[in-house]
């Protein structure tokens, strides 16, 4: 079989860390399928994958345009692909071949913030790719309710594949944390946000716990902020930093200093960083919707994105109860061990062969 894939967004949060685990643990496999990898000029180098079953092909064809919808398929095509898997709901509409989609989340139509114009376009690429793709894809039940509830969309067709925590975050040696955190000026003792300032991450908690907690508490931030974001921790001057663009062994020795992970969001089609955070050994505390508690199950402390008197309760908790930190802790370990992307490779090829035959 050979599987093209759009690669465009692998230098993406999110769905980026998705195409690249999955396209690792996929040539991890042992099949004789060969890969067409569909990669930005910019991706062309850093995105080698090793072997000989993978074509890396160069797409100027922009994220959220109009060429893509032809280009791909057309590359497609001339590539002699016999599937073609779309990782995120804009599946080109001209693609010549067997068709798999991944949708992550629904949060363009469920987000009130969302505009007019981007909310139209979102439904309408959604109820395409549902409607044309021979099998879909997505990362987590509640996704899937989301698809048949708003689109009527056939559960038959929709295969619930977790991500899972990349095997560079775990457990760290304190040596090695401190040297990672000393790049950026920061010590052991604080609490963590990972997220962006998109209104669904839920930023502005962070900010009321601030308000609540003692005054010694210190944050770091860590995603895109713009201005508006950070003016918010104006009067917490000297106990936020925030960091952009780090690497990935900096965010784990980031999870792996931390106090807890406080994760507030409001909508996820998954959730990664508290999977992660788990990972590391870091306690989690969460929101309590979306589908946040199913990635979570019991090993985090879970409350509502509203409340910041009870985030912070428990936060401040965490900070003072030893056997409640080291409890929260090993719980996160065993769940986020229940994940894997081998498992999440497999469970893909398998749709793949649905969607083939």
């Amino acid at each position: 079989m050979k599987i093209g894939i759009d690669a465009r967004k692998i230098a993406d949060t999110g769905i980026g860390r998705y195409i690249d685990s999955l396209i690792r643990a996929l040539l991890a496999q042992e099949t004789n399928h060969q890969y067409v990898l569909f990669l930005a000029p910019e991706h062309m180098e850093s995105y080698s994958f090793a072997g000989g079953r993978v074509e890396n092909v160069a797409t100027s064809a922009g994220k959220y345009s109009l060429r893509e919808h032809w280009a791909l398929g057309a590359m497609a095509r001339q590539a002699g692909v016999d599937l073609f898997h779309e990782p995120h709901f804009t599946l080109p509409l001209y693609t010549p071949c067997k068709k798999v989609v991944t949708i992550h989340d629904v949060i363009h139509l469920l987000d009130p913030k969302v505009g007019a114009m981007q909310k139209a376009y979102a439904r309408w690429m959604i109820s395409s790719a549902l409607k044309r793709a021979d099998q879909v894809i997505t990362v987590s039940n509640h996704t899937k309710e989301n698809l048949v509830s708003i689109f009527g969309a056939d559960p038959s067709r929709i295969t619930v594949t977790y991500n899972a925590a990349d095997s560079g975050f775990g457990p760290m040696g304190g040596d090695d944390i401190d040297r990672e955190l000393k790049k950026l000026n920061i010590t052991r003792g604080y609490f963590l946000f990972v997220g962006s300032d998109r209104p669904h991450k839920n930023i502005q908690a962070v900010a009321r716990v601030m308000a609540i907690m003692r005054p010694d508490t210190r944050f770091v931030i860590v995603g895109r902020m713009a201005p508006r974001a950070r003016e918010l921790f104006a009067p917490y001057e000297g106990r936020v930093v925030f960091v952009n663009n780090a690497g990935r062994k900096t965010i784990a020795a980031l999870y792996a200093g931390a106090r807890a992970l406080f994760f507030p969001s409001y909508m996820e089609g998954f959730g990664l960083p508290p999977l992660e955070a788990m990972a590391c050994g870091t306690p989690t505390v969460v929101s309590n919707r979306s589908s946040i508690p199913e990635v979570v199950g019991e090993a985090a402390a879970l409350v509502d994105p509203d409340d910041a008197s009870e985030a912070a309760a428990i936060l401040q908790r965490l900070q003072d109860d030893k056997r409640f930190h080291t409890e929260l802790a090993a719980k996160g370990m065993a769940r986020a061990a229940t994940f894997s992307w081998k498992q999440t490779a497999r469970t893909t090829l398998e749709v793949y062969e649905r969607a083939l035959s």
